[in-house]
């Protein structure tokens, strides 16, 4: 089958590991096409020249919702693509679908957790003005779903709220977020984090930056930790170092260091380098971090709301994401406990057995193209 593989509004976070695992996996699936749209960002952690001759690449140096206008260039782009190469399904593993081909079916990953997790205490926190804004975002953005032949989300809780936001005759099918490859078979990097300080329980907070992330919580968790004497803990976080110093540049660097974006193939060592997993978020389809930490045998310390007790269960302790003083105290059980974090790793363990692997991902999202062409 001829593919479209539209990854072009790709440009941080999970949604670009997610996108270059399935690209990377699909190399074993050799008798499909592949017309691969890339934005500039995943071009620089994808050696395209590597790939087989089943692979076409274009590069979209300019992100399609920038603007109206790069928007219209791009859809009338693709529309000249769809008519000269006639492919026969479109695939998008991270889109609001916002270009329908026409007369192709089109199917697209759903991974924006605020439209179906209204109770979030995210939404507690914004202003009148923006709860308007997303109330407003997710009927514009449900049009465009309701537009499209199938759609794959992460978790069974997922899909079971978006079903009735969706059209009946638009098929769902729940296909478990993965980890990388990268992940079964790591490459030892050189150390990123300072060894001066040995005795520090490093937090690992490998995340891109969006509000609902909540890692402000971070700053305010430092501040009481000053207060209580506490020195013991350390967050290794992943950012940008102008994001960085706008959240943490007045904090003392022996509470936070921050590494800066990595690519993904040498996050595995960097897990290696820390204690344990640290995810404040208010919202999540499913974090890859938290299959990430299972596997690299670290405890996960995470917010106490339902989409992370669904992925995780009993290999996470659980905080009010709201309530430094909380995040602390579990900071502290999870330290002091060896018999705990011993036991959230063998639990982890046995859960993330159960989970996709990513050749397997890639070939039920394959697979569900394959069912609409016939």
């Amino acid at each position: 089958m001829k593919l479209f593989v539209n990854l072009s509004s790709v440009f941080k976070g999970g949604a670009e590991q997610v996108a270059l695992s399935f690209i990377n996996e699909c190399r074993d699936f050799r008798d499909n096409h592949y017309y691969v749209f890339l934005s500039d960002n995943l071009v620089l952690q994808l050696d395209t020249k590597s790939f087989s001759q089943n692979f076409t690449f274009f590069i979209i140096d300019e992100r399609p919702g920038k603007s109206v206008k790069s928007y219209l260039k791009f859809v009338n782009f693709l529309n000249l693509k769809e008519k000269k190469l006639r492919p026969d399904c479109v695939l998008s593993t991270s889109s609001h679908g916002y270009w329908k081909p026409k007369a192709t079916p089109i199917v697209v990953g759903f991974n924006i957790p605020h439209y179906v997790y209204p109770e979030s205490p995210y939404f507690k926190k914004l202003s009148l003005a923006k709860n308007i804004f997303w109330f407003l975002k997710k009927r514009f953005h449900l049009y465009f779903y309701n537009r499209l032949d199938a759609i794959f989300v992460q978790t069974e809780d997922v899909r079971e709220r978006l079903r009735n936001m969706i059209n009946n005759s638009i098929a769902i099918h729940t296909i478990s977020n993965t980890v990388n490859a990268h992940y079964l078979n790591p490459i030892v990097f050189s150390n990123k984090i300072d060894s001066n300080r040995v005795n520090h329980y490093k937090l690992l907070t490998l995340s891109a930056y969006y509000p609902h992330k909540n890692l402000e919580i971070i700053a305010s968790v430092i501040k009481v930790l000053i207060k209580r004497n506490i020195y013991q803990f350390r967050f290794i976080v992943t950012l940008p170092s102008e994001k960085f110093k706008l959240l943490f540049g007045d904090l003392p660097d022996n509470f936070i260091t921050n590494i800066g974006p990595i690519p993904v193939k040498e996050c595995p060592s960097l897990y290696k380098e820390c204690d344990a997993m640290f995810l404040p978020t208010f919202l999540e389809c499913f974090s890859a971090s938290y299959a990430e930490a299972m596997l690299m045998k670290k405890p996960i310390i995470t917010s106490n709301l339902g989409f992370a007790q669904n992925v995780c269960k009993d290999a996470a302790v659980y905080f009010d994401p709201c309530n430094p003083e909380d995040i602390i105290d579990k900071m502290i059980t999870v330290y002091e406990d060896e018999d705990l974090q011993k036991k959230m790793i063998n639990n982890g363990l046995e859960i993330v057995k159960k989970i996709n692997s990513a050749k397997q991902r890639a070939s039920s999202i394959l697979e569900i193209c394959d069912k609409l062409i016939k």
